[in-house]
């Protein structure tokens, strides 16, 4: 326990650095990964794909919907109040996918993904993904350790304004009343505010992500090691290292894009597993909430039961990860997850003070024993079950 604890420090201490999406430090964050796994004689590669740069394009995006639409109804009454109806879809869609219909316009950078596969001792059975990512987000006011409280609210109230303000629109094309496309126009106040606040978002700089998400990397890399050394009997795992997580979750949509075999594996998400109670989440998400595979769940909380000193245990936590993007294509996935009990989110998320020195070796080596009594557990069970 000691030594691992050692070598999972090590990678946290090398990790810890702003990565932006796309970036040269995303790259070499992917770099670092390439090398330990060459070193201990793993099969890997390198896939690269393009992703979203930042995530506030998706609520930039609906916010000058909102006030494009309103400022077009002026002269042209339906066609504005159709456009503003695209900014509620639009916010909607990236709550709910991480993602846009107008994907192609927004600014994009070549982010990527690392792929480990250990073959199972025998004949393969089964098949486990494990996925860590190596991107860092944005040190943010509203979407951080300190505004978690107010993330849910601020969706929820951005959402209906600018639908009042597209169902106002609506109403006073059809009633051909341009007074109720007047009592928008606060609205749009709203809407540039929001505007202003998102761009001034884009100036400040990335965290450092120690614990979002190098712990989850640190522990994912040395589970490879693991598994190199003792395959599982008869189930496969893929460790995959995956690139725009804090943007569209890219790299998850990618895997199952150039790997349908994926589709009937289980699949473990890591997201900052250094500090605060490690979590198997229950229910996740912002404003629209969504949860992991009932059954994978309730063999992880068997196993953490069987080891009450790993400190594991179920919970909802207000965050928005890879699992997200897995279970609306219907893959078999469960997030395990570093909690603050005091935010509902992951300890120091998205600040400047990420840093190594608040990582817990004790944390970081019940997450590596827990995953290796999982896959062990999974192990076990019947290969020709579907994804739910």
């Amino acid at each position: 326990m000691r030594e691992d604890s050692r070598g999972l420090l090590r990678h946290v201490g090398a990790l810890s650095f702003p990565r932006p999406t796309g970036s040269p430090a995303e790259a070499e964050a992917a770099r670092y990964v390439r090398e330990r796994l060459g070193e201990w004689g793993i099969e890997h590669r390198e896939e690269s794909f393009p992703a979203v740069a930042d995530m506030n394009w998706f609520p930039i995006s609906a916010a000058l919907a909102s006030l494009s639409g309103i400022a077009i109804s002026r002269w042209f009454p339906w066609p504005g109040a159709i456009v503003a109806a695209l900014a509620p879809f639009l916010l909607w869609h990236a709550l709910t996918r991480a993602d846009s219909p107008l994907r192609a316009l927004l600014p994009r950078a070549r982010s990527r993904n690392v792929i480990a596969r250990v073959p199972a001792r025998e004949r393969k059975g089964k098949l486990v993904a494990v996925l860590a990512h190596l991107d860092t987000n944005r040190c943010r006011r509203a979407w951080s350790a300190a505004g978690a409280r107010a993330i849910s609210i601020g969706a929820a109230v951005t959402t209906g304004i600018y639908s009042a303000a597209a169902l106002l629109l609506l109403a006073g094309a059809a009633a051909g009343s341009p007074r109720l496309g007047y009592a928008a126009l606060p609205l749009g106040i709203y809407a540039a505010a929001t505007l202003g606040f998102l761009l001034w978002e884009l100036r400040m700089p990335f965290s450092p992500g120690a614990n979002d998400n190098a712990a989850a990397v640190a522990v994912a890399l040395e589970l490879a090691a693991r598994l190199a050394r003792e395959p599982l009997e008869r189930t496969e795992v893929w460790v995959c290292f995956t690139g725009a997580e804090e943007t569209d979750h890219r790299g998850a949509k990618e895997l199952l894009r150039r790997h349908p075999e994926l589709r009937d594996a289980w699949f473990i998400v890591l997201e900052g597993v250094g500090a605060g109670e490690l979590t198997l989440t229950t229910r996740e998400g912002v404003l629209f909430r969504y949860g992991p595979d009932p059954e994978l769940l309730r063999w992880a909380n068997e196993v953490a039961a069987a080891r009450p000193g790993l400190g594991l245990s179920p919970g909802e936590m207000s965050i928005v990860c890879e699992t997200q993007a897995l279970r609306r294509r219907g893959c078999r996935a469960l997030t395990v997850a570093g909690r603050d009990p005091a935010t509902g989110v992951l300890p120091r998320w998205h600040s400047p003070d990420d840093l190594p020195r608040y990582i817990s070796p004790k944390d970081l080596a019940s997450a590596l024993e827990f995953l290796g009594a999982l896959l062990r557990f999974l192990d076990g069970r019947d290969p020709r079950r579907g994804p739910r």
